[in-house]
C-alpha cells in the first residue's frame, strides 16, 4: 500500500462524485497470480467457498512433526498469492503449519474486493484451516498491512488462539485527508475491531515505515485497552525480512511455556 498516491487518488475520487466504486478502484491494488518461486517447503494448494459463492485459491503447509498449530495469512493490497505465499512461507519453517490465503478479485479470484467480500473471504478460509487443524492444535491469524485489517476483523467476529499484525493502520481513513474520509465506502476500523478481541494480539511494526506510520501502533494498542502487545521493528519499514521475523512471530503467538 502506497500511501501518497492512494491519497491523491482516493482525493481524486471523492472530487469526482464519491462514487463508492469508483474510490474503491483507487483504494484496492489487486495483482494478478505471480508465477509460482521455488518452494524450499512445496504448499498444498487449495480452494475454498465463500458465503456467497466464489471460489477463491490457497497454498497450505500443513503442520508436521510435533507441531500441531495453524497460522492463516493476510497478505496487504497489491499482494498475491504466490509472491506472498513466498514471502510468508518463512512461518512455514521446522514444520509449522500456515495457511496463505488470497482475497476476491486478487490472484485471478473471481468478484470485486470491499470490506464485506474480504470479510467472507477471511471466514472461509478460516472454516477450512479449522477444518484442518490436528487435534489439540491451535489456529492463529496473521495480516499484514491491509490483510491486518482482515485479520482483526476476522479475530473480533470469531474465536482463534491469537493474532499478530505488521505494519497495520489504525482506521484506513486515517491515510486519506479529512475531507475525503466521509466519502470512502469501506473503513476498515480497526481500533474498533480490535477492542471485541479477547484473544492475545501482536502488533508488529517497523519504526521506519513510511507507508503506515509507527504511531498506527499506538492507536491500537489503546484502543484494545493496553491488552495487545506492540512488538517494534527498530529501523524496518514497511516488508521486513520474514526470514527474521518469523522466529519473532511464532513466539509472540505461541511462547514456549517456562519449566520453572
Amino acid at each position: 500500500m502506497n500511501r501518497k498516491p492512494l491519497i491523491a487518488a482516493i482525493a481524486a475520487a471523492a472530487l469526482l462524485g464519491g462514487c463508492a466504486d469508483v474510490i474503491r478502484n483507487q483504494v484496492f491494488q489487486p495483482s494478478p497470480l505471480a508465477q509460482p518461486p521455488v518452494w524450499v517447503r512445496t504448499p498444498e494448494t487449495l480452494q475454498v467457498t465463500t458465503a456467497d459463492g466464489l471460489t477463491l485459491n490457497g497454498l497450505f503447509w500443513a503442520p508436521q512433526g510435533d507441531h500441531r498449530d495453524i497460522l492463516v495469512y493476510f497478505h496487504g493490497n497489491g499482494g498475491n498469492l504466490n509472491d506472498d505465499g513466498d514471502y510468508a512461507s518463512p512461518l512455514a519453517g521446522d514444520g509449522r503449519g500456515l495457511l496463505m490465503t488470497s482475497y476476491r478479485g486478487y490472484s485471478g479470484n473471481p468478484g470485486r474486493p470491499t470490506e464485506q467480500g474480504l470479510a467472507a473471504d477471511a471466514d472461509a478460509f478460516l472454516a477450512e484451516a479449522r477444518r484442518r487443524l490436528p487435534p489439540g492444535g491451535r489456529l492463529f491469524v496473521f495480516g499484514h498491512s491491509l490483510g491486518g485489517a482482515v485479520a482483526l476483523g476476522a479475530a473480533a467476529r470469531q474465536p482463534v488462539d491469537g493474532v499478530a499484525t505488521l505494519g497495520t493502520f489504525a482506521r484506513i481513513g486515517d491515510l486519506a485527508p479529512w475531507g475525503v474520509r466521509p466519502f470512502m465506502p469501506d473503513r476498515f476500523d480497526n481500533a474498533e475491531a480490535i477492542a471485541r478481541i479477547s484473544a492475545p494480539i501482536a502488533l508488529f511494526h517497523g519504526t521506519a515505515d513510511d507507508i503506515v506510520p509507527y504511531d498506527s501502533a499506538e492507536t491500537l494498542r489503546r484502543a484494545s485497552g493496553g491488552w495487545a502487545r506492540i512488538l517494534p521493528l527498530n529501523g524496518a519499514g514497511h516488508h521486513p525480512d520474514m526470514r527474521r521475523l518469523a522466529a519473532r512471530v511464532w513466539a509472540a503467538l505461541a511462547p514456549v511455556p517456562s519449566l520453572d
